[in-house]
């Protein structure tokens, strides 16, 4: 049977000491593209005309939500200079999502999701020097309170790195649930990485997790238990050898 999430809209947010939070400017442009670039390794477009178009009003649905986050007790001249920001998208459509099998609008069944909308966080990122004080959090609950006050909106939805255990420790203190893996979804350096969909169910939704997230995550987590046991067996053979070498060179 599938894992329900309970839904939550009531949301309390205090700024930590010295940040405020303030719209995204199209003076901010040069600013953003230095953080993108340090914050987000994976992708091979350059992002600077989605900014531009972004920050000049150009998306002419209107869907985009952006908040910078600044410094005041920073020098007159920085005080104003974004350190983190938060973007986002409304999907007017969330039956065409990519979690249009895992979220319930209330008092619906999961074909009536033609009138509904979603918020996908496109990006959400802080500068290395300013992680660890609650910034992220104060960015994401923002969302969820801009979210929340759309009567149409049933969750907010994105992706993360599976490796990326910070961001993935945010996601969850704010009750996102990780709905689907998705297999070899970044390309970082080289490299591709697993990507997680989380989900945050708003006014009244219900979120499930796909069974198929929950068989890969038990046999997940059966893999790496045997692998734990064929380790520490090597580890004990390794050691036990060693000894028997010692005692054999020890006796001659």
């Amino acid at each position: 049977m599938p894992t329900t999430m309970a839904t939550s809209t009531k949301v309390h947010n205090e700024p930590p000491p010295g940040i405020r939070l303030r719209p995204l400017l199209l003076s901010d442009l040069a600013t953003l593209l230095d953080i993108h670039d340090k914050i987000f390794p994976h992708g091979n477009e350059d992002p600077s005309l989605f900014y531009e178009q972004m920050l000049s009003n150009e998306d002419s649905d209107d869907k985009m939500m952006t908040l910078g986050a600044v410094d005041s007790s920073r020098p007159d001249d920085k005080s104003d200079e974004i350190i983190g920001y938060v973007v986002t998208t409304k999907i007017v459509n969330a039956s065409d999502s990519e979690i249009a099998d895992n979220i319930v609008a209330a008092g619906e069944s999961s074909d009536k999701l033609d009138n509904k909308s979603l918020v996908y966080v496109m990006w959400l990122g802080v500068l290395e020097a300013y992680r660890n004080r609650g910034i992220g959090t104060y960015l994401m609950r923002e969302v969820i309170k801009y979210a929340s006050r759309i009567p149409t909106c049933v969750g907010i939805y994105l992706h993360a790195v599976a490796e990326n255990k910070a961001a993935i420790k945010l996601y969850k203190k704010l009750k996102f649930k990780c709905v689907r893996r998705l297999r070899n979804y970044y390309p970082i350096n080289g490299k591709l990485y697993d990507g997680l969909l989380f989900v945050h169910c708003l006014n009244g939704a219900r979120c499930y997790r796909s069974p198929k997230y929950i068989f890969v995550n038990i046999f997940i987590d059966v893999v790496t238990l045997m692998l734990g046991h064929v380790r520490s067996g090597l580890k004990s053979v390794g050691t036990r050898l060693r000894k028997i070498k010692q005692e054999s060179q020890h006796r001659s």
